[in-house]
């Protein structure tokens, strides 16, 4: 993946509109490699997520096994989220950009 550019990386990950959107105004405010790369970690863990939840889904016997299963989907993305916030302020703070991580997530979050 890292061959690929990160906007296309992103674009190719087809997540919800909402999360693309924030990750591509985190890019805006910073671009360096070090902003990019636990968006790459990110979206690679996001993309073996997915594969997992549909192989999974494919093998639900009801429709309260099939929703149980996204639930725990959704539960899973809300930590990947929560995980790519902290590699982001770690990253940052590594640059001694503090300030701009704020911004970023502000901006990312503004709808």
């Amino acid at each position: 993946m890292s061959s690929t550019s990160i906007y296309q990386a992103i674009h190719d990950a087809h997540l919800d509109n909402r999360l693309e959107e924030i990750l591509l105004k985190l890019l805006e405010h910073n671009s360096s490699p070090n902003a990019q790369e636990p968006i790459r970690q990110f979206l690679a863990n996001y993309e073996l997520m997915n594969e997992n939840f549909w192989s999974s889904y494919k093998k639900a016997n009801s429709i309260e096994d099939a929703l149980e299963r996204y639930y725990q989907f959704t539960k899973n993305q809300c930590i990947l989220v929560e995980t790519l916030m902290v590699n982001l302020r770690f990253t940052i703070d590594k640059d001694n950009s503090r300030k701009d991580l704020a911004v970023m997530l502000k901006d990312g979050f503004t709808f």
